[in-house]
């Protein structure tokens, strides 16, 4: 894995250590190797992780005709596959990278080369005939890349936010609607950046700029519920499309390890992994002392597959590492579980280089808590006031099971009532702060909402039927824009490559294509991945509810470091009152939600690291 730069201008003067600096900020991202190559009018930067082919991979890398550089952050999975494509065509290598094979794919297929692409990756390619940039993102936003275009049209490129701040072209400005998307979900869309004058390329995208101008467009989107199958069909093709992923993924010149919580989806990586390594696998598990403790799970599937096992108990220094966030996000990030996953990968990176994870588990198969209500009220019968009055009266019956089933139904046909619409009731089910506490904490500064934002650009065509519309967002907005970011900016910053072998784009599009009821299938939550891969798990893993990989914040904000933390971020002069001068009385009311007080404690730590201006002329001190 690795880290880009790029700025493309028309003459404008470049000096070399400005590309030189931005690249040095992503030395994090590729502590072995570091290139850089200047042209007339672009400029390209590389640091690199040597996962494949150490020697001949070197980067930036120019093609034979010395008319296409590219520099790349990723990995091409099928990249064999593709290599002998290219050499049937008569296409000559030099290395055995994956690197080349997607310059020579580029040069061969031009933009198209992306939709042969199994991986993870963001690149950009130089075009010296027709000067011209070409760059891409993988499908579901594994990998990240940024880009701006300063006054005189010059583009600017970066796997990260700090690499565009350094080329001095940028002054960043605050986009408040880009806040309060932030502020309901604790992340901000992957379409967007905290900044309005700074986007993310979004997933599934590419872009060309050519003398000055931008074009983007999407070249992929998730299609759903669109294959007729048989279920005992879908179960065996499932395994084996699992089995090619981890197959595929555990392709590398140096060793590859996985993380393992202890839940379905990284017990059934490792025990794939187990499956096909020639040596035990290395794997890696974290532990919360009493507050939350998966070790003992993730110890039986370890100790089932005889793997190389390294496990901490974590007595972690809360108010310092949330300093420490600010910076390495370069955005405000309000999952906590960044934590976790940020020492986790310090820890596994002192064994290994890359490790696979069970990210995208959830998003594929249904494994998330949310989806069972929103199923639950898809199958109601017509709402009614008699429905209404029948529930009411039930749940004021002494028989606790009766009353709690009614209770339930009752909740479930208010919502309902609200949202007829699924997609407006998973949005409003997961904001952490609600829409009318937000608009307290703007004051009267407030402009575009969260729910105007996202309903622009993630709401779905009304082809897009029932659980889809929730599963639609989820793998075009929560996947890519929290999961992802928070694992790559956490796992980079120690130099270590993870993969997720459920974001295979062979197994994704089986999977999706899935009608709804086979992906859905049970109780319990992730039927369908039960059926095809149980054998793999111990039966302490089989049995056990889902815990995800949290961390304990209710706990975390009563201690004296982090409480410190907040006194600071929520007093009268701070950047984030100036910003929100609502917010300290929603900060006293949000103690019964311990999220959303994190949210804004960890917008507050962003907002004092990252002075900026901010849209229609407010002002961060």
């Amino acid at each position: 894995m690795c880290g880009i730069v790029a700025i493309c201008s028309n003459g404008l003067n470049v000096p070399p250590e400005t590309v030189a600096g931005m690249t040095a900020d992503l030395a994090h991202r590729g502590p072995d190797a570091d290139g850089v190559v200047h042209t007339a009018t672009c400029h390209l930067g590389h640091r690199r992780l040597q996962v494949i082919d150490p020697a001949g991979g070197q980067q930036p890398m120019w093609d034979d005709s010395h008319r296409y550089c590219i520099t790349f952050n990723g990995e091409i999975y099928n990249f064999r596959e593709l290599r002998r494509e290219l050499q049937s065509r008569g296409v000559y290598f030099h290395t055995h990278s994956d690197t080349e094979v997607l310059l020579l794919g580029y040069r061969e297929y031009g933009a198209a080369v992306v939709e042969k692409l199994n991986g993870q990756f963001a690149f950009a390619i130089w075009d010296e005939e027709q000067a011209s940039l070409f760059a891409a993102r993988d499908r579901l936003g594994e990998k990240p890349l940024f880009w701006s275009q300063g006054t005189a049209g010059e583009l600017i490129v970066g796997s990260e936010i700090k690499a565009i701040m350094k080329s001095g072209l940028v002054r960043p400005v605050l986009d408040p609607a880009s806040v309060d998307a932030y502020l309901a979900l604790i992340y901000v869309p992957p379409d967007r950046t905290i900044y309005q004058n700074i986007h993310a390329l979004p997933p599934g995208h590419a872009l060309e700029w050519r003398t000055g101008a931008v074009h983007q467009w999407s070249y992929w989107e998730p299609r759903l519920s669109n294959e007729p199958i048989d279920e005992r069909e879908a179960i065996g093709e499932v395994r084996r499309f699992m089995e090619q992923a981890v197959e595929r993924q555990m392709v590398a010149d140096t060793p590859v390890g996985a993380f393992l919580s202890g839940g379905l989806d990284s017990a059934t990586i490792v025990g794939l992994m187990a499956g096909q390594a020639s040596t035990p696998v290395k794997t890696f598990s974290v532990g919360f002392g009493d507050l939350i403790n998966e070790l003992p799970y993730a110890l039986a599937v370890a100790e089932q597959y005889r793997t190389e096992h390294h496990e901490m108990q974590m007595n972690i220094p809360v108010g310092e590492i949330l300093l420490q966030m600010a910076q390495v996000y370069d955005e405000p990030f309000g999952d906590s579980s960044n934590i976790p996953t940020f020492l986790i990968s310090k820890f596994a990176s002192e064994h290994v280089k890359v490790v696979l994870s069970g990210d995208g588990g959830d998003e594929l198969f249904g494994g998330y808590d949310w989806y069972s209500p929103l199923q639950r009220q898809e199958s109601m019968a017509t709402l009614s006031s008699l429905n209404t009055l029948w529930a009411r009266l039930l749940s004021r019956l002494p028989l606790g099971q009766v009353r709690r089933r009614a209770s339930t139904t009752l909740k479930d046909i208010r919502v309902k009532k609200r949202y007829p619409d699924l997609w407006d009731r998973h949005l409003a089910a997961l904001s952490v702060i609600s829409p009318t506490q937000r608009a307290s904490l703007w004051g009267s500064t407030r402009g575009e909402s969260a729910e105007e934002l996202l309903c622009k650009t993630y709401k779905p065509e009304n082809s897009i039927c029932g659980i889809d519309r929730a599963t639609d967002f989820d793998l075009r907005c929560y996947l890519p824009g929290d999961i992802f970011v928070k694992v790559d900016r956490a796992a980079m910053a120690h130099g270590l490559e993870t993969r997720s072998p459920f974001m295979d784009v062979d197994l994704v599009e089986f999977v999706l294509g899935l009608p709804s009821r086979l992906r859905f299938a049970g109780p319990p939550l992730k039927g369908l991945l039960r059926k095809a891969c149980a054998d793999l798990w111990p039966e302490a893993i089989r049995s056990r509810d889902k815990q995800g990989f949290g961390a304990p914040i209710r706990s975390w904000l009563q201690r004296p470091d982090v409480r410190a933390l907040s006194e600071r971020v929520f007093h009268r002069q701070s950047p984030l009152l100036a910003l929100l001068p609502g917010a300290a009385p929603i900060a006293a009311q949000c103690q019964k939600n311990p999220q959303a007080a994190w949210n804004l404690l960890c917008l507050g730590l962003w907002l004092e690291a990252h002075p900026c201006e901010i849209a229609n002329e407010q002002k961060v001190a």
